[in-house]
């Protein structure tokens, strides 16, 4: 069985035309305020707000600008799929670490389990990170007890976040990563590499072992800040550096572009294969 984990989504788009509707920082407005200069991270700041309140957008339907109010609601974002790949493999694809990511998780491997499967690839190309709860929460799910990432301040303050005993992945994993895999993605695989949980197939990851936040000004504007790095178990700070994988596969992008070959998926398999009792 295969599928996507989709929690109930509200249905925002009255009103809206998906295929021509878009809203353009440089060119619309939130609550009659320019975008101008303003990058995506912090249009989206200015947009979101509590759940029931109203906000008004200009957006750009062809050469016309169009008002429109929009009530705020509680959007899930799909994050997860999975799969069984074959009768003893199972897959799950984890685009990013957002609010419903936990629960979208763990469904997928509950549906998993009751499916056999008997070893997983977890599947972390390209996931940019997100939410340090929910990596955090992930990683809880499957190494059992053990720390999973400490966090330091340049006064050299910090948290420890550590995975409590009441669930470990009891099968071989392998992690596929690969240059795009960053942030939080980083904080799960080199987590599990370092407490030889999985084993990592791809390439090198991004390098982002930084904690950020972002702060919403007066004025409306917002700033990004960086408050603390944060490091593997090992006591590894992978800022610049990234994830190097056990077994290193560059990506045959001619091939999968010709017959959606995916040769690093497939060597994934090999290596699971060579886990499996």
């Amino acid at each position: 069985a295969d599928g996507t984990v989709v929690e109930d989504l509200p249905d925002l788009w009255f009103g809206f035309d998906m295929v021509f509707d878009f809203f353009i920082p440089k060119d619309g407005k939130v609550n009659g305020e320019d975008m101008a200069g303003l990058d995506t991270t912090q249009v989206v700041m200015l947009i979101k707000g509590e759940e029931g309140t109203t906000v008004h957008l200009t957006l750009v339907r062809g050469n016309e600008y169009v008002e429109v109010d929009v009530e705020r609601r509680k959007i899930e974002t799909p994050s997860v799929e999975y799969k069984m790949l074959d009768d003893r493999m199972g897959y799950i694809q984890l685009a990013e670490f957002n609010d419903s990511s936990v629960t979208q998780f763990s469904g997928a491997l509950s549906a998993l389990e009751s499916e056999k499967a008997e070893g997983l690839i977890l599947d972390l190309r390209g996931n940019p990170g997100g939410n340090l709860d929910a990596v955090v929460s992930i990683a809880d799910m499957l190494l059992g007890d053990g720390m999973i990432l400490y966090t330091e301040d340049k006064y050299g303050n910090g948290d420890v976040y550590m995975s409590d005993a009441e669930e470990e992945l009891e099968i071989p994993l392998v992690v596929l990563v690969d240059m795009n895999s960053a942030s939080a993605a980083e904080v799960l695989s080199g987590a599990l590499k370092d407490h030889d949980k999985a084993t990592l197939v791809g390439t090198t990851t991004f390098g982002k072992g930084i904690v950020q936040t972002i702060r919403t000004m007066l004025d409306g504007s917002a700033v990004k800040l960086t408050v603390s790095a944060y490091y593997t178990p090992s006591g590894a700070n992978i800022h610049e550096i990234g994830i190097e994988p056990d077994v290193v596969v560059e990506f045959d992008g001619e091939a999968y572009v010709a017959d959606g070959y995916d040769n690093q998926l497939e060597k994934a398999k090999e290596v699971l294969a060579g886990m499996l009792p």
